[in-house]
């Protein structure tokens, strides 16, 4: 999230607060429920990675990117968020409606589990399109909703725009170039409780690209040579 519209959103909930304690001074009533409320902590740790979907190009979805990671703790629900640093609001342009929960490599429970899909617990996903996020939440499982504490969930997005920095087709000299995307995971504990971001990052670096659209170079105009005249050959006397 973009920090404009962090701090658009904490002023949004700062200042009816501040104007509700001030009325509840001001009357001397108390706000009930809130003394000695301890809102749920969480402890949740989440990595991942992105990779580019090999099948993409050939479903005319050159910029679709795979996703997966895995928490710490078993989790209820998560949010895919994709910004760049100049984001204009609208970074999805699809994505899958499920994604796999998959048993992670060793897999303690059952070996020969290892590395397939989940049967137990899956995934469901949501959201607007074009937008900067979905909303996905475990479902339909025998051993509940939530995804297990290190099982890998995987799914894929569909960026508007390519994932790497890239330099605007057509655009004028010293223009800046378009930043890479920064897609993070919120989750969701099974206490409730909220942790993240987590930022997914590439398995393969983005190749290098310039700072700005650069002016392209003046070609230098090449002297024609002239051929210089042949000498005249004398002719022999008799």
């Amino acid at each position: 999230m973009s920090n404009w519209k962090s701090r658009a959103l904490l002023m949004r909930l700062a200042i009816p607060a501040v104007l509700l304690t001030a009325g509840a001074a001001a009357t001397g009533l108390s706000l009930p429920g809130t003394a000695g409320a301890a809102l749920p902590e969480s402890a949740t740790q989440c990595a991942g990675f992105l990779a580019k979907d090999s099948g993409g190009a050939a479903a005319g979805e050159p910029n679709l990117l795979d996703y997966t990671f895995h928490c710490s703790t078993p989790i209820s629900a998560y949010t895919l968020l994709i910004n760049r640093v100049s984001s204009d609001g609208d970074n999805i342009d699809d994505y899958s409606p499920s994604a796999n929960v998959v048993y992670p490599t060793p897999y303690p429970i059952d070996p020969s589990d290892a590395g397939t899909v989940s049967t137990s617990v899956s995934v469901n996903c949501g959201g607007e399109i074009p937008s900067d996020g979905i909303n996905c939440y475990g479902s339909n499982g025998s051993a509940g909703t939530d995804v297990p504490a290190y099982d890998l969930v995987e799914g894929s997005v569909d960026p508007t725009a390519q994932y790497c920095s890239y330099l605007p087709k057509g655009a004028k000299p010293g223009t800046p170039a378009v930043p890479r995307a920064i897609v993070e995971v919120v989750v969701t504990d099974d206490t409730g409780a909220q942790d993240g971001p987590f930022e997914l990052t590439p398995n393969t670096r983005c190749p290098k690209v310039a700072a700005v659209v650069p002016t392209p170079k003046k070609r230098k105009k090449t002297k024609s040579k002239k051929s210089k005249p042949k000498p005249k050959k004398s002719k022999s006397k008799k």
